[in-house]
């Protein structure tokens, strides 16, 4: 059983909006480090079994990439 509630709404990374920051701030603040970036060329993905909804990384994203 999870530590935390689960959430209604996993975000997701909108692909079209993504800038690929090298310094993405929103995975600097996802507490759970679900913001996974496998390539450093491409936008990053968010592991729905790691993030838990607090939704962060919503406001973080200064281009609005991060939706739900």
């Amino acid at each position: 059983m999870p530590d935390h509630p689960l959430p209604t709404k996993i975000p997701h990374v909108d692909n079209s909006l993504c800038q690929v920051c090298r310094k993405c701030v929103a995975r600097k603040v996802c507490r759970t480090k679900a913001i996974v970036a496998i390539d450093p060329g491409e936008p990053p993905f968010i592991d729905g079994n790691l993030c838990y909804g607090c939704m962060a990384c919503l406001p973080a994203c200064p281009y609005g990439a991060i939706v739900t």
